[in-house]
């Protein structure tokens, strides 16, 4: 443990530090912090003095961290990501992507993929998943409308795709990588929700392991670490050159990394890939197990299970609408859900989720069941949205810094869209920069929002 072990060390050392950052290692913390976070936290916080390491050129204990994490996820090289996997994202697109250059998008991928078009200046290929009216998500990727883009469009430089999705539908990464490497394409994964895959393959198979050449990792999603740790991971069958990488990552990053952090990431890794870790993670399968067995026996209760990801526990409920499930189960039982819409509900579980959580979830939905409550499921205006194909009249970069003015949203028909809108969770937009807005758009919108940007 080459970071912890490095600050263990240095603590002892007990240097008087005339360095930032200002509170002096917990000499000063503000009380309320002190009474919610500790001293401890403080304690570890450094700033790159003499003997530390730089996250932006790293030969030190960031290096070696880093290379151990890439012999446990088996990459040629892993990158420690301190502002999340948005940053890794942007990071991928900008080492690959130069202006005007073409790259296939999933329709469903975050607004991070929408922000890294505005920096590159790449051109957007759109790959539109299936969707499910049924529960209200995006599901499976049509594979051979992916391979037909890539046939028509061969000077595309790169696809991008999110594997698993936000409510943890998983592909055939191993077949897509096949095809991007056919027609010399890169593929990125978005694989921010699958931070446990690589220490458990019950759960779902890594991209980096079925050929993808850039993967992104949130570990603070299901794997434990502190939000907003990442990981990005670049595939030993990847032409991309790490310097790339770390030069892009560079523009990207903070100059002040936190150690917390980093001390964290490094953790959180050597303890899952350890034998403790391992049964750790083999205990928390076998409870997701156990739940949805049981939640499968429940009446008018249906759980997602089409090829997803175990840790994403998706259910609707008869005669009732997403949205009021989860009213209920927040005002009712005191219970959150990470996502909801028309037709179902998402409850995110990750390794720290504990049985008592999953026996009162559990107890909950049986009560909302047993009750037979009977409601009228709203009609989603959503479901004839999530197939429109966006018609981009712009790229997202080419109207950077453009002037534009705000209209009434009823009359902003045929007009050019100046904002990016997210529905947020899970962040994926609902109208991009450049895209010329619809009937539907505005429909879908005018509920929320009486104005809209346009281009001038």
């Amino acid at each position: 443990m080459s970071i912890i072990n490095f600050i263990e060390n240095y603590k002892k050392k007990k240097r008087i530090l005339y360095t930032t950052p200002s509170h002096s290692q917990g000499d000063f913390t503000a009380p309320k912090s002190h009474k919610l976070i500790g001293a401890k936290f403080f304690s570890c916080d450094y700033s790159e003095i003499e003997g530390f390491d730089n996250l932006a050129n790293p030969s030190g204990m960031i290096r070696a961290a880093q290379e151990d994490a890439a012999a446990i996820y088996g990459a040629k090289s892993t990158f420690f990501l301190t502002n999340g996997s948005t940053s890794g994202i942007i990071a991928a697109m900008y080492s690959v992507l130069n202006r005007n250059d073409k790259v296939i998008i999933a329709r469903n991928c975050h607004k991070s993929v929408y922000n890294g078009l505005v920096l590159t200046g790449a051109i957007p290929i759109w790959l539109m998943p299936d969707y499910n009216p049924e529960w209200g998500i995006y599901d499976s990727l049509n594979l051979n409308y992916l391979e037909e883009l890539l046939y028509k469009n061969k000077e595309v430089k790169a696809v991008i795709i999110t594997n698993p999705t936000y409510e943890g539908v998983m592909f055939d990464i191993s077949r897509i990588s096949a095809m991007c490497k056919k027609y010399g394409a890169v593929l990125i994964v978005d694989e921010a929700h699958g931070a446990l895959w690589n220490f458990h393959k019950a759960i779902g198979i890594p991209s980096l392991l079925q050929g993808a050449d850039i993967v992104i990792q949130s570990l603070h999603k299901t794997a434990g670490a502190l939000n907003p740790s990442a990981l990005l991971h670049l595939g030993w069958e990847s032409n991309i050159e790490p310097k790339f990488v770390q030069q892009s990552l560079n523009l990207f990053t903070t100059t002040s990394p936190s150690y917390p952090l980093l001390l964290n990431i490094e953790a959180v890794i050597t303890y899952l890939a350890s034998k403790k870790g391992q049964l750790y993670i083999q205990n928390y399968i076998k409870k997701l197990n156990r739940i949805i067995r049981s939640l499968k026996t429940i009446p008018n209760l249906e759980v997602y299970s089409t090829n997803n990801d175990i840790t994403k526990i998706l259910v609707k409920v008869t005669n009732m609408s997403g949205r009021e499930l989860s009213d209920i189960m927040i005002n009712k039982y005191g219970i959150e859900d990470e996502l909801s819409n028309e037709k179902s509900v998402l409850y995110l579980t990750g390794i720290g989720t504990s049985e008592s959580k999953l026996n009162k979830l559990e107890k909950a939905l049986f009560s909302i069941c047993d009750n037979n409550i009977k409601l009228t499921p709203e009609k989603s205006k959503y479901d004839i949205l999530s197939t429109l194909e966006p018609r981009m009249r712009y790229t997202p970069a080419a109207l950077w810094g453009k002037p534009y003015k705000e209209v009434d949203i009823q009359h902003a028909l045929a007009r050019v869209s100046m904002e990016l809108i997210t529905d947020y969770p899970p962040g994926i937009p609902v109208l991009l920069p450049g895209e010329v807005i619809k009937k539907e758009h505005i429909d879908y919108l005018a509920e929320t929002r009486k104005k809209i940007k346009v281009l001038a």
